[in-house]
């Protein structure tokens, strides 16, 4: 699928109620595939999307290409390359973000969001902008990238992705998730904090109890008008996604519930 010139590549697993995966900093979609979340999701067309820079889309080179409201249309063009009027969307770490961006831009479209992670209480056009955007790139990239961001979850996890998740996080280009960190800065949308309570859709959030210990989070999903969480207890960012044998259940009740 193109989308203004950068293919973006997804995969299409099964068949039922359409459900759209995207991974948030690292990983592609195979990771959804790597955590048992394809296989588990009996029933509905899962559609697993390498966002932009991931996996075996494009990776365009400027800090414009990289932008929220890109990332946002990518996810309505694979809807409209699928057929698919509206869709669920599954969301892991910056993934339920992008998710909930998507359900402000595009309300028509978005049946139920589930998000794997945590959420922030400010706007992201709200914090201060470095006065050097290109140097910032450079900074974040000699860094590692999304391996830097991954090397900090393991340190206060004490844990790590199992094979092969890891080496597909690892795998990613450092250039890439700097573009995408520094094109945050320049958005024009009003989120995600001013954007929960403009929310139209069932909103389920499953968060690890040691990644979010100040309970933002919660705070986050109380200003949205159908949304609920789930405190997955003693574990943190990570596990919280590849326990997949601990969220499936609720994501599973969540989607029979509102996927009608």
């Amino acid at each position: 699928m193109n989308c203004d010139g950068v293919k973006i590549h997804y995969e299409s697993e099964g068949t039922g109620p359409v459900v759209v995966m995207r991974t948030g900093a690292g990983g592609d979609g195979q990771i959804w595939k790597s955590a048992g979340y394809v296989a588990g999701l009996r029933g509905y067309r899962k559609i697993l999307l390498d966002q932009r820079g991931q996996g075996s889309s494009d990776r365009p080179s400027t800090i414009e290409s990289h932008s929220l409201e890109l990332h946002v249309s990518d996810i309505a063009g694979v809807l409209d390359d699928v057929g698919a009027e509206s869709a669920a969307f599954m969301g892991y770490s910056a993934g339920a973000t992008i998710g909930i961006a998507f359900g402000t831009h595009h309300p028509e479209r978005l049946k139920a969001l589930v998000g794997i992670g945590s959420l922030s209480l400010f706007n992201f056009a709200d914090r201060q902008r470095p006065n050097d955007l290109e140097a910032e790139v450079q900074r974040i990239t000699a860094a590692g990238g999304v391996k830097a961001e991954y090397e900090t979850f393991m340190k206060q996890d004490s844990d790590r992705f199992p094979d092969p998740i890891h080496q597909n996080v690892l795998g990613g280009d450092p250039l890439m998730r700097a573009l995408d960190a520094v094109a945050s800065y320049s958005t024009k949308w009003r989120g995600p904090f001013d954007a929960y309570p403009r929310l139209r859709a069932p909103v389920l959030m499953l968060s690890g109890e040691k990644e979010d210990p100040e309970r933002e989070t919660e705070k986050a999903v109380s200003k949205m008008p159908n949304g609920r969480v789930v405190r997955l207890a003693g574990i943190g960012h990570l596990s919280a996604f590849y326990r997949s044998d601990l969220t499936l259940p609720h994501i599973i009740s969540f989607f029979q519930e509102n996927l009608r």
